[in-house]
């Protein structure tokens, strides 16, 4: 991810001044192959860096695709940032000195995906340290690191460890964090975790995620976390619909808004979901699901944002009329062939509708009839030909809708002469305004927008919606 997020940057600077470069950058670093905008400097195939002879303060700094880099001591005295990212740098422990990180003020480290053992000793040396990542190194455990791990304790809230290398066995050196408040595990071969896997930061842990591991069913640990606010618990393939089934007693995880059980090998909705009573946001995507269970549905009380993207759908789960809360909706890379009249008809607090990348062939013109609140459906990627009808339900009058056809081979002929008298036939209101439509015509060299805007008034209007 900082590797893609620095390429991606590194494109915005060919627009950029050379004069611009030049005042965020230091002039230390001016001879190396860096460059910096809007505060964030950038790295690239470098081998060591200039010391910098005065303070200077930036956002963050990124040093990437230098698979010889070395940072011998003080390499970064005088640099304040909230993030000095390393990651992906084939560092080794011999690369990082004992006082590399002398002199250095930052919030967040990042030394993902390198070749380290072991965390580096070096990391005591950052001052008022809160966040550190050692994922994806070859990091067995941490039993030599307990000192380290001491020593930084008392400030670290953010920690990030796992790969494919680790132990099997859950590390209890975690407890020399008492002040924790996110831990993100990924590519750890753990199979059980303890009961007691978070003692020691049991009432300040509030984000966990806990990815690519090789559990089998959801850890009893979590019940002790009192605090937690988010979940993330995807990718673990072992865990499916018996993993799911686990003794949690109602109302100790009071405080969790946000649950993602991404490709877990669910097929069905879980019934723990019920025991979360203030769950606003859940994401089930890339899972097998055969089907929604009425009763599952009801038992999720609160929830506003629903993600079932990639899972196997062929038709809108019909229990998803019991999740009455639901304001937005992610059911796009799935098999849905249409949208039916009932489908939609009791969510009357949606507001958002993503069917991106469904062979969608059939939309009903009464299948938003009783979406007063929906102001953005999402078609790309579809097998439409036309402006769907339904879209005359939307509540144009009210507020600014959008309607996402891009990737779709719209027909822009007179034909959607309904389209331009339904969106400015209030002329005093300025209805054409509040619509938006997003896709490009097939028929003419035009955007769906443009051909709205300037060739539909010119229409006769005696043209009808019909659905083909």
């Amino acid at each position: 991810m900082n590797v893609l997020w620095a390429i991606v940057v590194g494109f915005t600077l060919v627009g950029l001044s050379h004069q611009q470069a030049e005042h965020c950058l230091p002039t230390e670093y001016s001879s190396h192959n860096c460059s910096c905008i809007s505060n964030d400097i950038l790295c690239e195939g470098i081998v060591t860096l200039a010391i910098l002879n005065n303070p200077v303060v930036r956002n963050s700094l990124t040093i990437f695709n230098s698979p010889h880099l070395n940072l011998p001591n003080y390499t970064f005295n005088n640099l304040n940032v909230s993030r000095l990212a390393l990651a992906n740098n084939s560092l080794g422990d011999d690369d990082i000195q004992i006082n590399t990180f002398s002199g250095l003020i930052v919030k967040d480290l990042d030394l993902s995906n390198n070749q380290l053992t072991h965390i580096p000793e070096a990391v005591v040396n950052v001052v008022d340290i809160k966040g550190l990542s050692v994922s994806g190194n070859r990091i067995t455990n941490f039993q030599n690191d307990a000192e380290i791990m001491k020593k930084i304790g008392n400030t670290l809230l953010r920690f990030s460890f796992g790969d494919s290398n680790f132990q099997v066995t859950w590390p209890t050196e975690l407890k020399f964090f008492p002040r924790l408040e996110e831990l993100n595990v990924t590519r750890a071969p753990f199979s059980l975790m303890p009961i007691d896997a978070f003692y020691g930061f049991e009432r300040t842990l509030k984000k966990l995620s806990i990815t690519q591991t090789n559990l089998k069913s959801v850890p009893l640990a979590f019940g002790r976390l009192n605090y937690l606010t988010e979940l993330h618990f995807d990718h673990n393939p072992e865990v499916g619909d018996f993993g799911m089934n686990v003794p949690l007693v109602q109302g100790i995880l009071k405080h969790i808004g946000l649950i993602t059980l991404k490709d877990d090998n669910i097929t069905t909705f879980p019934q723990i979901l019920g025991k979360f009573d203030n769950l606003t946001k859940l994401d089930m995507g890339e899972n097998l699901l055969k089907f929604v269970s009425d009763q599952s549905a009801k038992s999720i009380k609160r929830v506003t944002s629903l993600s079932l993207r990639n899972s196997n759908i062929s038709r809108i789960p019909g229990a998803l009329q019991d999740m009455k809360t639901l304001k937005e909706i992610d059911l796009s890379v799935n098999g849905i062939h249409s949208i039916q009249r009932q489908d939609l008809e009791n969510l009357t607090n949606l507001e958002t509708l993503n069917l991106n990348d469904n062979p969608l062939q059939y939309i009903s013109d009464n299948a938003f009839k009783m979406s007063k609140k929906l102001s953005r459906v999402e078609l790309c990627n579809t097998e439409l030909k036309a402006v769907p009808c339904a879209i005359k339900n939307l509540p144009l009058r009210d507020m600014n809708i959008t309607i996402d056809l891009t990737g779709n081979t719209i027909e822009c002929t007179c034909s959607l002469q309904w389209l331009y008298q339904w969106g400015s036939r209030d002329v005093a209101s300025n209805r054409n305004q509040h619509l938006s439509i997003l896709g490009k015509c097939l028929t003419i060299e035009s955007t769906i927008q443009e051909y709205f805007d300037k060739t539909l008034k010119d229409c006769p209007n005696s043209y009808l919606c019909v659905n083909v």
